[in-house]
């Protein structure tokens, strides 16, 4: 079985309206249906998990908003599973989603921008990563409410800040700390926090305040860095951790969530702390774009305290966040995506994402040109020989023609010898959605162009765009974003839960 978490992305929603062609060409009778040529498109990853062939998100590319927007993209690193954002019934939610949403709207809008937009694209890693991966230049601003902190800012450079004055308080579990009257009674005591996180940085410079006075260190107990604060927080909840620390406003969400935990708003590991956004230093001219941007959206604002009052006081989504019951549902079908792209040899992923744009993954869906189910085929193209599956009622059906229909665009279309497999999974995705003949026809005008006629993005697609209008080439772009967030986003997600089931039966036994 695959698993898959539906990953936060900015993105637009598939169209109502969408059509589905039938096939504009019939291959050699001899074909004998779907020719598998080269086996599985390469899954070989770098670092968090991105496709290698992805270069345009996965090199160490270092710049400045110009550079990025002559790249079309700049790379936002998040954090999955939170009020920041989350998932409800498979669909993306979140004060992150919201913001980055808005600020994409609003570059384009300052670069003078249409069709060539620059995509916002956020990428989940875990807390470790964040800092690192943005040196490194494999991403260019950090949306994931980190505390401005000195030694953080010896190494990027913070925004003008989100929200403002929040104290980092100790929490502890049901039967905890009834003899801790003060922060001195912490000395001697464990306390468990990641390394990344600013509580770690200021329980350091508490302890050293305790060394001065003669007082035991607290004992810092290093969390894994992939394990959530609502994963720790579980923990001290259920006993199996005495004590953490976490921003208070973050405290106080997920109190609801977890009501044996026992917030101490007097013990004060750090006063006043602003959270911000994050991007490299010697980045003058995004660190303009996203100051703006923050000034018009931080706490206090009308939409900041729109979306602070809509994720952070809002009990239902707070169950939503954590429950994963979207997932959960999903579980049935994400076999069915499994076993319909072993027998195409294609990610299983990709499958997902592509279903996700189509249909949100909703097998009742039915567009008015005919096309139905999760993958909206059309009854026609699936009973067309090359598929050969006359009822797609069922979501096996329906998921397993989507998945012989782009096997069969890819082999019979694209293979070129100048087109490499995750070129011909961009243009059967194309066609997919406008038809082959047509995708071909504009592969030749973009040649004559003088543009690649191998390569979708920023050469075919830009004549796409004015020949077709925008609904094929943002279709391409939005399963590709989801296609990336899918992969990283699962893995952290699964390694995860393996520790934190290992972390709690070490801690229980």
């Amino acid at each position: 079985m695959i698993a898959i978490l539906l990953a936060v992305l900015i993105a637009c929603t598939p169209d109502e309206n969408e059509t589905k062609p039938t096939f504009e060409a019939t291959p050699p009778t001899d074909a004998d249906g779907v020719d598998i040529r080269d086996g599985p498109i390469p899954l070989t990853s770098i670092d968090e998990m991105l496709p290698m062939h992805f270069d345009r998100l996965a090199d160490h590319w270092i710049g400045d908003l110009d550079g990025m927007s002559d790249r079309h993209v700049i790379r936002v690193l998040v954090i999955s599973g939170s009020p920041q954002f989350f998932y409800s019934e498979g669909k993306p939610r979140g004060m992150i989603v919201e913001l980055l949403g808005r600020f994409q709207e609003r570059i384009n809008q300052e670069l003078g921008r249409g069709l060539h937009a620059v995509e916002v694209i956020p990428m989940p890693v875990s807390r470790d990563r964040l800092i690192p991966a943005l040196l490194s230049g494999q991403a260019d601003l950090i949306a994931a409410d980190l505390t401005k902190t000195e030694i953080r800012s010896a190494l990027v450079d913070f925004s003008q800040p989100f929200i403002r004055d929040v104290d980092e308080v100790v929490i502890f579990g049901p039967t905890s700390a009834t003899d801790v009257e003060s922060l001195d009674d912490l000395a001697g005591s464990s306390i468990y926090v990641r390394a990344s996180s600013s509580y770690f940085e200021h329980l350091v410079a508490l302890n050293a305040e305790f060394e001065e006075r003669g007082l035991n260190p607290i004992r810092i107990e290093l969390a894994n860095e992939l394990l959530r604060t609502q994963d720790i927080l579980e923990m001290v909840n259920a006993g199996l951790i005495r004590a953490t620390v976490v921003d208070q406003y973050k405290a106080d969400y997920w109190a609801k969530i977890f009501p044996e935990i026992r917030i101490r708003h007097d013990l004060i590991v750090n006063h006043g702390g602003d959270i911000a956004w994050v991007f490299r230093k010697e980045s003058p001219l995004l660190a303009d774009a996203v100051n703006e941007f923050v000034r018009r959206n931080r706490q206090g604002t009308l939409i900041g305290n729109i979306l602070i009052k809509r994720y952070l006081e809002n009990i239902q989504r707070v169950r939503n966040a954590t429950s994963e019951d979207g997932i959960a549902r999903l579980q049935p079908t994400l076999d069915l995506f499994q076993a319909s792209a072993e027998t195409v040899n294609l990610d299983p992923l990709m499958l997902v994402a592509q279903a996700y744009q189509e249909s949100e993954l909703d097998h009742d869906k039915r567009s008015s040109a005919g096309a139905v189910g999760i993958m909206q085929v059309k009854p026609s193209t699936a009973a067309d020989k090359n598929v050969g599956i006359d009822d797609i009622s069922s979501r096996a059906d329906n998921i397993r023609a989507g998945a012989i229909y782009m096997r069969f665009l890819m082999d019979r279309y694209f293979s070129d010898e100048g087109i490499d497999a995750v070129q011909q999974w961009f243009f059967a995705l194309a066609a997919y959605n406008a038809g082959p003949a047509r995708i071909q026809r504009i592969r030749r005008q973009a040649a004559a162009e003088g543009h690649d006629p191998n390569l979708w993005f920023e050469n075919v697609e830009l004549v796409a765009a004015r020949k077709l209008g925008r609904e094929t080439v943002r279709y391409v772009r939005n399963v590709f974003k989801y296609y990336v967030a899918y992969r990283m986003t699962w893995k952290a997600r699964e390694s995860r839960e393996s520790i934190g089931k290992l972390e709690k039966a070490r801690r229980a036994g």
